[in-house]
């Protein structure tokens, strides 16, 4: 059954830049692990080191290599709340659920537990997911939790060099937003609770919420108090059945590509025409001149034009005024029209004008965004982001010809001869499957266009450290007979959507790049014509092996080998279980069988679920499962029970 992400619904979609909605601010805490950052570091007869990765010593620990991959927003309040009039709220006696507090808390089915963050794939470390991310939001003075719920699943999106002279050479540098939903939210004083806001949101919207959060100045210093921690800011508002999950299907201004003397210093912007509101959203697109959270750059007034006219819309008048809005909504304006220019911009391009009053160091964007979290210093990059002058310029535009096309899936799992695509499957973009429908959706001016034609090519990764002629490699799409996708080319329908069938092949490990030959499966990229430079990534998809067949799987020929692999990229793991050793994984006297079993048995959606890399394929976590079933033959070392 397939899960239609376009409805009647959405010629007027709602998501988290309507009203009825709120926005927080807070603190975020995560501990990735990075033994797993190179690719090298899954051979299980490298010697690992503590020195600063390099081109020449990719086997490094890297910066965290205790990281247990957590995902917490340890600290949080609702700072503003727009009620469904258009008026902006920000203190608690306009209504009470501001200065309300939210975090996250533990949740899964068998183990209770935090999210966590995830990866892709070594080679894909731009694809990071949250999983399991439960919120509560607790309104002081009243009994009981005011709404809580479970996120889907939600792949990090938008991600850039945010601190200006970032160069793309360090975490500390990056920001990112994901956007999802909260299915079945509880709303537990929903019938006694004083807040207007939360009334309103809950006729709008009782069964789903959409929520959209910005994360940066994440501080990755070993040393530091703070260590682990970051910035957090977020949004939640309505949201329909069937509308797309990760992204607003209206409308979206993006940078020009830069030039070798200058480059815009913002990064993409979200935005809808409601009425004569222009609801545009920043908080992901101004950059900050320090690591840690530090001041955001004065990029002079941001204004708003469409061609033709000299109507100009005054978005953010000062540094000040978006320092404040950061906070206080997220980053999100909501600009009142002139019914003429709002006529206007209906069906006109919107850019965005800036006007620095100093020249400075550009943010860093798109390709080269993706190596933000090696944590390398920029002199490590060699990357030099081009400058912002200091005059007036345009900083982000829409197409010339309206057109937004994005996708409702950018990361994906797939398997030769796994089920095939479900409901289930669509909901979350998260189970292994051996097909997968990706909608590309296309708005022109904010409206469904039809008739949009659609060309799906492969792309290209590189891999992150460079080869011995000291030239970035391809890494990808090899073997491309290991995946196939149709249509290869259409047009959108009459909803503005295109279906594309993306189905798994063969694929023996023999088939893959020696580098890659040590991991089980490999990463396939693909692009649009519609992917501007910078902003819209590849959808990647990672194809695991299929072959050979497992035939009475032992600990040492089998079962060893992998839980071996885990032992070494996160020996965190060993606190709880050394799962290199057939004694401790056998040890019924601790349920650990039984434990095992169950984590392995869970969606991969629950935060429980082991690996917590999402890295191990379905036929091997059978094989996994049905080793446990026959009472873990130990065998022999050596041994060959694999055909």
């Amino acid at each position: 059954m397939l899960l239609l992400f376009l409805t009647d619904h959405w010629e007027v979609p709602l998501s988290y830049l309507d009203p009825p909605r709120f926005s927080f601010s807070g603190q975020f805490w995560t501990n990735p692990s990075t033994i797993n950052n190179a690719t090298e570091n899954y051979s299980l007869t490298e010697v690992y080191n503590n020195v600063p990765p390099s081109d020449v010593n990719p086997n490094s620990v890297w910066w965290n290599p205790q990281g247990q991959a957590f995902f917490k927003i340890t600290s949080g309040q609702v700072t503003s709340a727009l009620n469904t009039t258009g008026s902006l709220i920000t203190t608690s006696a306009g209504d009470p659920l501001v200065g309300a507090g939210i975090v996250s808390v533990p949740t899964g089915a068998v183990r209770v537990q935090y999210a966590r963050l995830v990866d892709l794939d070594p080679d894909q470390q731009a694809r990071s997911m949250i999983v399991g991310l439960c919120l509560q939001i607790q309104i002081p003075g009243e009994s009981g939790i005011a709404i809580s719920g479970v996120a889907r699943p939600m792949i990090m999106l938008d991600v850039w060099g945010r601190v200006t002279g970032g160069g793309g050479g360090g975490i500390e540098t990056a920001g990112a937003m994901f956007q999802t939903v909260i299915d079945n939210p509880v709303w537990g004083t929903i019938s006694t609770t004083k807040s207007n806001l939360i009334k309103a949101l809950y006729a709008a919207s009782p069964n789903s919420l959409s929520l959209k959060i910005v994360v940066d100045a994440y501080n990755g210093n070993p040393n530091s108090n703070s260590f682990n921690t970051g910035r957090i800011v977020g949004t939640i508002g309505p949201y329909l059945p069937g509308e797309p999950v990760n992204f607003v299907p209206k409308r979206k201004v993006f940078p020009p590509p830069p030039t070798q003397t200058s480059a815009s210093p913002m990064n993409s912007a979200p935005f809808e025409l409601r009425g004569n509101t222009l609801t545009i959203d920043l908080g992901n697109s101004v950059p900050t001149t320090a690591t840690y959270g530090g001041p955001f750059v004065n990029l002079g007034p941001i204004t708003g034009s469409c061609p033709g006219g000299g109507d100009t819309i005054t978005i953010v008048p000062s540094l000040a005024a978006y320092t404040t809005q950061y906070t206080l909504t997220a980053g999100i304006f909501d600009i009142p029209l002139d019914p003429a220019i709002a006529t206007k911009l209906a069906t006109n391009v919107l850019s965005i004008g800036i006007n620095p009053p100093t020249a400075s160091t550009s943010a860093v964007m798109g390709v080269t965004a993706g190596r933000l979290k090696e944590n390398l210093m920029l002199s490590q990059t060699g990357v030099t982001p081009p400058p912002v002058a200091a005059q007036p310029a345009m900083a982000l535009s829409e197409r010339s010809d309206g057109l937004y096309v994005d996708v409702t899936f950018n990361a994906l799992r797939l398997e030769f001869d796994a089920p095939p695509w479900s409901s289930q499957a669509a909901a979350t973009g998260v189970e292994i499957t051996s097909t997968a429908q990706v909608a590309f959706c296309a708005t022109r001016f904010g409206i469904p266009a039809s008739g949009v034609p659609i060309s799906v090519t492969v792309a290209q990764n590189q891999y992150q450290f460079r080869n011995d002629q000291g030239e970035f490699y391809d890494i990808s799409n090899t073997p491309l007979s290991a995946i196939s996708w149709s249509p290869q080319s259409g047009e959108t329908d009459s909803t503005g959507t295109l279906l594309v069938t993306f189905t798994a092949s063969h694929l023996n490990n023999s088939q893959k790049p020696a580098r890659r030959q040590i991991l089980d499966g490999q990463l396939y990229l693909f692009t649009h014509p519609y992917a501007p430079w910078n902003s819209v990534q590849p959808i990647t998809f990672l194809v695991f092996d299929d072959s050979p067949a497992i035939v009475n799987p032992t600990w040492w020929d089998f079962v060893q080998p992998i839980f071996l692999q885990y032992a070494r990229v996160y020996p965190a793991m060993r606190d709880l279980i050394d799962l290199s050793d057939y004694t401790s994984v056998t040890n019924t006297g601790f349920g650990i069988p039984a434990k095992i079993q169950g984590v392995l048995s869970l969606p991969m959606s629950d935060p429980a679920f082991m690996p917590v890399t999402r890295d191990l394929s379905l036929r091997n976590r059978k094989a996994i499962l049905a080793w446990f079933a026959a009472g873990m033959p130990e065998g022999t070392q050596g041994g060959n029970n694999v055909s």
